[in-house]
């Protein structure tokens, strides 16, 4: 359910565990795992709170599919060489800008990825989890369709929609999930520990969280782009990748956009679920609890 902001004057949508949306995050450590608590899996599917969320993410990540696609044609027309500083900057200002603009109605993901994450996290209930992630990828689709349009047929083909493409004879399939895998797993041991983790926003205080989610999505973005010529770099956003895909017409090899993420994703989550952040918490209580006992 939505809850209430510190000043008890607005309601904010995008009240959940899995937010980037700072304070208004329901952070209550659970007695029984999230996997074993029915309510996980088979509540909120009618809650219009979370249906009214899952259509600003879809708005949200369609808007900076597109702008994300744009961004790469408009590279790929200037012929620069030193591309990778371009769009490490850029992935930082425009992720970081949209999670900003979205957590407190949304949760601020846009990205299907972050959003599978925190569901295995034991973050996000199944319910919004599943209406987020097929909002996100239908506002990749929208975005997809927008930009196509916007550019005309020849000219989004003859620039690959803006993105997320390789070519074979240059790197195999494999070695571009293995990227793909490794960039999402980068990405998301990041995000979870600058964004979602508790103790973070004790030190450094939430509102530099989606800033330094962003700052990571350039990192990871600005390294693995130019590698290998004819390879745009890592996608870590499946939505994204289904916008820029509609947009040029190349499904060639696309499962390596959804794949290296969800392997990824897997990945982050079982060392969540290994060493939660909340798992000092209740060891000192219960250490607490010893001592008075």
């Amino acid at each position: 359910m939505a809850a209430e902001d510190l000043h008890g004057s607005y309601r904010v949508d995008g009240a959940f565990g899995g937010s980037f949306a700072g304070p208004a995050r329901d952070l209550h450590p659970e007695e029984v795992p999230w996997y074993r608590q029915r309510s996980y899996f088979v509540s909120g599917w009618t809650d219009s709170v979370v249906w009214r969320s899952a259509v600003v993410e879809c708005i949200a990540t369609a808007c900076m599919s597109y702008i994300s696609g744009q961004f790469g044609v408009t590279l790929m027309g200037y012929g620069t060489p030193q591309i990778a500083g371009y769009v490490g900057i850029f992935n930082a200002v425009l992720l970081s800008s949209f999670i900003y603009a979205t957590a407190s109605a949304t949760g601020g993901h846009v990205n299907p990825m972050i959003t599978f994450t925190t569901v295995l996290c034991g973050l996000t209930p199944v319910s919004r989890g599943t209406i987020l992630i097929a909002a996100q990828t239908l506002g990749g689709a929208l975005a997809g369709a927008v930009l196509l349009g916007s550019l005309g047929h020849d000219r989004a083909i003859l620039h690959m929609g803006g993105g997320n493409f390789f070519d074979a004879k240059l790197i195999s399939p494999g070695q571009a999930l293995i990227t793909e895998t490794m960039s999402a797993l980068s990405l998301l041991i990041l995000a979870i520990g600058n964004g979602l983790d508790p103790r973070q926003q004790a030190l450094y205080g939430h509102r530099l969280g989606p800033l330094l989610v962003g700052l990571s999505m350039g990192l990871v973005t600005c390294a693995g782009t130019g590698v290998v010529p004819g390879y745009t770099g890592p996608g870590v956003n499946p939505a994204r990748g289904i916008a820029l895909a509609i947009a040029g017409n190349h499904w060639q090899h696309h499962w390596v956009w959804w794949l290296g993420p969800a392997l990824g994703s897997m990945i982050a989550a079982s060392v969540y679920n290994f060493a939660p952040p909340s798992h000092a918490e209740k060891d000192t209580a219960s250490k607490k609890d010893s001592s008075v006992a």
